[in-house]
């Protein structure tokens, strides 16, 4: 999918074509064949509907162990750092599971990975519920991160083939929103059903709802109307210089880096609180009852529900405000982070701790910017592969955190099962850290993607935003890759192995459908 034979110093990325405007750009680039013009109908819903219900029991088993944690201390006998190590190994694989996951996605499509999951999961939770040492738990919950790390990308593949491109930030945040549901189960009512079965008989039904969930992903998989006529298939092994041109040639995008340090900034450190450290900080350090500590949790999940909604409604219209959105959040977080630590002994009041958490619970909803831009700067057939390179990101940070947490706490208080304030207060002053690198990465290619665009414009390229000193314009595409093709210099998707330097991951770097 290029352009003409000419090369040019920096070739230019075209997003996918928004429907309604195809025929005008397929007829400027030979070989790209419009999206099917149709509507938007109920089997899309049910499909999405379909997928988004394994995300809900993904979150579910993964946030488990949140409220869960102070009991598989005392079953299993374990330390900080080996409760962390539940966590950072369950995250590690699904950090390292996301590009392999992305290419096997755009390989067998989302069906046959989203079965594949809700059956992994299953397993590994049926295996948790019967552990008694520390070595087989742990390998339960490695398998659930495998599970897990196959089902976010699947549900954003079927967000893209069934739905346009001016619904993706919308229909991505109602995905997030079913992920709150399950992180909404695994706090309240979870720590009910635990206090009145046990720990056995929880794990076991939790893992018998995925395996029988998997009935309902049995039914064979139909065309997506929103997938491209042209759009090329991955036939052939998985593996190869195929593979790893495309991952390569989707990290080097400028949009790639910066979705990647998006997703970290955002999402790592605040799924730290949530899944693992939140619930033990408030009980043990702010000796707050458990009920209380539940519902700070719980407030935590409403918080990111609200945020969802908000924050997709706002991205689908206003696509420009993306990366300062993404930046002002991650600011936010860590002036949060810093109110915990720098409150005298520690230990703020309530409302002090209630805005904390209504802070950190935007984290989540905000990743999804990186989300869009692995979408909107990759050619269709790649854009589960880039999304898994972004998300990457995330869980990276959530591991460094979780385990620097871990560590530091048995480091300052070793032996003990119960920490004080002033040992979170240490031990936070990872995540703080974690959050500046974030932040600092973050920027510095939000920059350089807003300097090879203004470069490229400078040389009188064709870009697909154009910039202005105080501000924007979003270039039609059409014209855009017309104007390009009689200069020779067009390039439509990003060419295998060679970066695409103009188009970038700048905040105004939308496509005109998302407005």
């Amino acid at each position: 999918m290029s352009g003409p034979a000419r090369t040019s110093t920096v070739p230019v990325t075209v997003p996918t074509a928004v429907p309604g405007r195809a025929q005008a750009v397929s007829a400027a680039v030979p070989g790209r064949a419009p999206a099917v013009p149709v509507r938007v109908s109920g089997r899309s819903w049910l499909v999405w509907g379909a997928g988004a219900g394994v995300y809900v029991l993904a979150v579910f088993h993964r946030s488990s162990l949140g409220v869960a944690g102070p009991l598989a201390t005392q079953r299993l006998s374990l330390s900080a750092s080996q409760l962390a190590g539940f966590v950072m190994l369950q995250l590690g694989v699904y950090a390292l599971m996301q590009v392999p996951t992305g290419i096997l996605v755009d390989r067998f499509g989302p069906r046959r990975m989203l079965l594949a999951a809700t059956l992994t999961m299953g397993t590994a939770q049926i295996l948790f519920s019967l552990v008694h040492s520390y070595a087989p738990a742990l390998l339960a919950r490695g398998l659930l991160g495998c599970g897990d790390a196959m089902t976010y990308i699947s549900v954003l593949r079927l967000v893209a083939g069934w739905f346009p491109a001016r619904r993706y930030a919308a229909v991505t945040s109602f995905s997030s929103l079913m992920g709150s549901v399950g992180n909404l189960v695994a706090t309240i009512p979870l720590t009910g059903v635990l206090h009145g079965l046990g720990w056995t008989p929880t794990f076991a039904i939790a893992g018998g709802l995925s395996l029988l969930y998997a009935l309902v992903l049995l039914r064979p998989a139909t065309q997506a109307p929103f997938r491209e006529a042209g759009e090329r298939a991955a036939t052939g092994p998985v593996g190869g210089r195929r593979v790893w041109d495309e991952v390569r040639a989707a990290w080097r995008l400028p949009a790639g880096r910066l979705g990647f340090w998006v997703h970290l900034t955002t999402m790592g450190c605040p799924t730290v609180f949530s899944v693992l450290w939140g619930y033990p900080y408030l009980t043990q350090a702010l000796g707050f009852a458990p009920a209380l500590a539940s519902s700070l949790v719980l407030l935590f999940v409403v918080g990111g529900v609200v945020a969802n909604l908000v924050i997709g409604q706002v991205l689908g219209r206003r696509p420009e405000v993306r990366t300062p959105l993404a930046i002002a959040v991650s600011v936010a977080c860590l002036m949060g982070w810093l109110v915990l630590i720098l409150w005298p002994a520690g230990r703020p009041p309530l409302p002090v701790v209630v805005a904390v958490v209504v802070v950190l619970s935007v984290g989540g909803p905000a990743s999804s910017v990186a989300f869009m831009l692995a979408r909107d700067y990759n050619p269709r057939h790649r854009i589960s592969t880039a999304t898994g390179l972004v998300n990457i990101g995330g869980f990276c940070g959530a591991v460094v955190g979780t385990f620097l947490v871990g560590r530091i706490l048995d480091w300052v208080e070793p032996g003990r099962a119960v920490h004080t304030a002033a040992a979170y207060r240490i031990a936070f002053c990872a995540l703080v850290a974690v959050t500046v690198v974030g932040l600092v990465r973050m920027v510095t290619w939000w920059l350089r993607s807003r300097a090879a665009v203004l470069l490229a414009q400078a040389r009188g390229e064709s870009t697909p935003v154009r910039l202005h000193r105080l501000r924007f314009e979003l270039v039609d595409q059409a014209e855009l890759v017309a104007e390009a093709r009689r200069a020779g210099r067009a390039t439509v998707g990003a060419p295998t192995g060679r970066p695409a330097a103009a188009p970038s991951g700048d905040e105004g770097a939308g496509r005109p459908g998302d407005r």
